[in-house]
């Protein structure tokens, strides 16, 4: 019978994966009491590709005794290749396979944890945890691509400056072309700097 609670909670899809095979109905029946919607996987690593592109799940997550090397290797590539956010219940208590499956890209790694009451926090846990990491990738790529524009721009005012221009012609110059281009004012100088041959500047 199940112990399934009526919630107000939206359903979310989790696609297992299984390195051991010991508990899969029970793993399975505690997601679906948990108000997830669940999607079994087992093949390569291209037919996951496929499987996660067609299927959409909001949370990946691996119930194994023990995370192998091939499994972690797999974890990292399709972080790489298809990002999701990624659970891994384990009983392997050892540090070491915890850091690699951190590094691999593991959103959450939970020893002994695994209960039907429990498993849903964490993976709403690790869910909210991955968006975080991603806002702030994005903010710091943002940053660095703001810097490198402002350098674009400040690099080619100088190169025009050294050709007898004031800096306040060059910024009119870059702003014409990059209107009449219809570009960003960096996409301008990245384009005069490749004319005139000035290095530094991707």
């Amino acid at each position: 019978m199940s112990n399934k609670t009526t919630t107000s909670q939206p359903p979310l899809k989790v696609m297992l994966l299984k390195d051991a095979t010991h508990r899969l109905e029970w793993v399975t029946q505690s997601l679906r009491d948990a108000d997830c919607e669940v999607v079994h996987f087992s093949g390569s690593l291209m037919e996951m590709e496929e499987a996660i592109v067609r299927e959409a799940p909001d949370v990946i997550m691996i119930d194994t005794e023990s995370p192998s090397r091939d499994t972690l290797e797999h974890v990292c590539l399709y972080s790489q290749v298809c990002p999701r956010p990624v659970v891994m219940f384990t009983e392997d208590k050892d540090t070491e396979k915890l850091r690699q499956a951190v590094r691999a890209g593991v959103a959450a790694y939970v020893v002994s944890g695994l209960s039907a009451e429990r498993v849903r926090p964490i993976l709403e846990a690790a869910i909210t945890r991955y968006e975080v990491q991603n806002e702030i990738a994005q903010e710091l790529s943002q940053t660095k691509t703001a810097l490198e524009d402002k350098e674009a721009v400040d690099l080619a005012k100088r190169q025009l400056i050294k050709q007898g221009l004031s800096e306040e012609e060059a910024y009119r110059l870059l702003r014409k072309q990059a209107m009449d281009s219809g570009i960003s004012m960096a996409g301008a100088a990245r384009r005069l700097l490749k004319n005139l041959g000035t290095k530094g500047i991707a």
